[in-house]
């Protein structure tokens, strides 16, 4: 399992997705905390480390972009994966806001796994090509 002994933060704001990647992660061997906004991530943050983050970019109170410049300021080690539904324009690439990846939502739960482990320095062998270009990164 590739998120034994490993903590990762789940942001988003719909408790329905949260509480959807919290059950793929848990089976991965993942310990999940949850925030459902950065103001609520960020206090997680501030009391435990945390291997990883995975935010939703549009949420209340503080986003995700605006969650990322904050934990980068603040822990600069921990890479955030950005899942999103949302398309990008490739002017404006997540990459330039400092995530370390972005995946869309509607990608099969083995992009983000794959992510994850990459993420985490664990790197993984991409099962195939398709795989590789539902990534935003």
């Amino acid at each position: 399992m590739i998120g034994e002994g490993k903590r990762v933060l789940v942001v988003d704001d719909a408790e329905t997705m949260r509480r959807l990647l919290a059950e793929v992660l848990g089976q991965e061997g993942f310990t999940v905390v949850q925030a459902c906004d950065g103001v609520q991530a960020l206090g997680e943050m501030h009391q435990r480390h945390f291997d990883v983050v995975v935010t939703d970019d549009h949420m209340p109170c503080l986003d995700g972009f605006d969650l990322i410049r904050q934990s980068q300021m603040a822990w600069p080690e921990v890479p955030v994966i950005l899942f999103s539904g949302i398309e990008w324009d490739a002017s404006d690439p997540p990459a330039s806001r400092k995530a370390f990846a972005w995946v869309r939502k509607s990608s099969d739960p083995g992009v983000l796994l794959s992510m994850l482990a990459l993420a985490m320095g664990q790197g993984v062998e991409w099962e195939s090509q398709d795989a590789m270009e539902r990534v935003g990164a």
